[in-house]
């Protein structure tokens, strides 16, 4: 995992920016020195359309940022350069989940037991206009652009913008994080393709829709802080099990048998992955696997 820390120089008062590497640490000037060219926003579009995400008229984006040695602009330059490649006419979604208000008594194992039902207590509800987005800092960003929808599930939620906007992100029941009604049962009815911007398959949460086409998990007990008729109520919830550990397999499976369009941003791989022939091919390999 990749971070970036700024200090200040005890001599001169300047700003020393520091990216962390797991435990090892490294000054910026070494990221600097380590790639040949900064990824830009022209470049980022130059590769993206070798994709013709162009083309796409419902676009499901998953990106990680830490994945690219270095972007100038970072975040606000992956989103202008999907908005203007798209042309604004495509309906794009990200996913922005959540973690605070879903599971308030063990989202941190690291707290002291005894603080659970302190905080069952009094974690805010979920708010689809404050609840932080867990899901990266391209998604926070695609956030803050004008006329995007977030559903209202309190773990699995999804941002969107564009025609059918807030249909796609309406609906999401409790009890269904990822599966019927949920965005990613509508997308994948209307034949959404799927950008992966620096993420391997495990990370791709759509691929959870395979898991209730294939019936598969077990039903387990989720918790969340939710907003009830004006009252903040700690409810749990039955729905899957959820195990991402065979995504990686099964995209790899996937590729072997399936056109996968693939393009280089900077040393970064990213894919243009049809999700309806994806989750398809997912929904069997876990029912026979």
């Amino acid at each position: 995992m990749r971070w970036l820390e700024k200090k200040r120089s005890h001599n001169d008062n300047s700003l020393v920016i520091i990216v962390r590497e797991g435990e090892g640490t490294m000054e910026l000037a070494e990221v600097k020195r380590s790639i040949t060219t900064p990824v830009t926003k022209s470049e980022f579009m130059k590769q993206l359309k070798q994709l013709k995400i162009d083309d796409v008229d419902l676009l499901m984006v998953y990106a990680n940022l830490d994945a690219f040695d270095y972007v100038i602009g970072g975040a606000q330059t992956v989103v202008e350069a999907i908005y203007e490649l798209t042309g604004y006419h495509t309906t794009i979604v990200m996913p922005a989940h959540s973690l605070n208000q879903s599971c308030p008594t063990f989202f941190d194992e690291t707290l002291p037991k005894k603080w659970k039902e302190l905080m069952a207590k009094h974690m805010p509800a979920f708010d689809a206009s404050l609840s932080p987005i867990l899901s990266g800092e391209v998604s926070e960003t695609f956030a803050r652009m004008p006329q995007v929808y977030r559903s209202a599930h309190p773990v699995s939620s999804y941002l969107a913008t564009g025609r059918k906007s807030d249909w796609f992100m309406s609906g999401h029941q409790l009890d269904s994080m990822f599966g019927d009604q949920s965005p990613l049962q509508k997308m994948y009815a209307q034949d959404a393709k799927v950008l992966c911007l620096g993420i391997d398959y495990r990370q791709l949460t759509a691929l959870h829709l395979a898991e209730y086409y294939a019936n598969c998990r077990p039903l387990k007990v989720h918790e969340a802080v939710i907003n009830k008729a004006g009252d903040t109520k700690f409810v749990e919830f039955e729905d899957l099990a959820f195990d991402s550990e065979c995504f990686n397999e099964i995209g790899l499976a996937y590729e072997t048998s399936n056109q996968v369009s693939m393009c280089k941003i900077g040393n970064v791989e990213c894919k243009l992955l049809d999700y309806r022939s994806l989750i398809d091919f997912a929904t069997d390999y876990l029912k026979t696997n």
